[in-house]
């Protein structure tokens, strides 16, 4: 794994996997289920004209064991998640992950102290597809994409814009359909500047919570190449117990 270059915003490292393990990665993807982003619900960050990118299930590890936190006579595989290990090319990525997160510290906190959990899901970016400016819940720390994409061009979009550091914390989820963007507009062109990040196959990025970012729209000119990533964020423990909000409902 190669440092690329680092802020006090992300870090982006590349050759994550080896050959072989990359290669598993991508198999692994072209054979997952996957549904549409608002499947399960309308998701505001994603807005009208960001199309409809494709989504996998929750994958979670935990510094902690699940296990003890589970309603008596319940298994952790009720759960609508796979914890590691899930004896998958996930397993490699997460692996990859928690080699780096002390030395990022500073971007995404602490682990065992400002977070207590990875969760992470698939997402694949056909033609035509993006996510506008965002920041991302109270529940975590920052985030994390992984690039599986075997090939990338750079007329093909989908690259990761951020924020100018003087807009964090600036943006906050106050609406459950943001129909409306004035807000957005008027925090990120107080200075109108940011930087981007190329979805480069085996690259993994981190980001800091609080920093507005968002997806390039993917071009025509990619045809059926997709955006392809496993991608998600570092959980304080509420985000952790919020897994087990389906069980303890029913």
């Amino acid at each position: 794994m190669r440092p690329v270059c680092a802020t006090s915003q992300f870090a982006i490292f590349d050759d994550v996997l080896s050959k072989e393990e990359f290669d598993r990665f991508w198999r692994m993807f072209r054979n997952a289920e996957f549904r549409t982003i608002h499947a399960e619900r309308v998701r505001a960050y994603f807005r009208a004209s960001d199309g409809h990118p494709y989504t996998g299930g929750n994958v979670a590890w935990t510094s902690t064991p699940i296990d003890p936190l589970l309603p008596p006579g319940v298994s952790i595989e009720s759960l609508p998640v796979r914890f590691y290990p899930t004896r998958d090319a996930y397993d490699a990525v997460i692996d990859a992950l928690r080699r780096r997160v002390q030395s990022c510290a500073d971007i995404i906190g602490r682990e065992g102290h400002d977070w207590v959990g990875i969760l992470g899901r698939l997402y694949a970016y056909p033609s035509g597809c993006s996510i506008s400016w965002h920041s991302d819940d109270s529940d975590c720390t920052g985030a994390f994409i992984f690039y599986g994409n075997p090939v990338w061009d750079v007329q093909w979009g989908g690259e990761l814009c951020v924020a100018d550091e003087s807009t964090r914390d600036q943006l906050t989820r106050e609406v459950m359909h943001d129909f409306d963007n004035r807000h957005e507009t008027g925090v990120l062109m107080r200075r109108g500047v940011g930087r981007y990040v190329m979805p480069k196959p085996n690259r993994l990025v981190f980001v800091g919570a609080g920093n507005p970012h968002m997806v390039a729209k993917i071009s025509p000119a990619a045809g059926d190449n997709v955006r392809a990533s496993f991608a998600g964020f570092f959980m304080k423990l509420k985000g952790v117990e919020q897994l087990l909000n389906p069980l303890r409902r029913q």
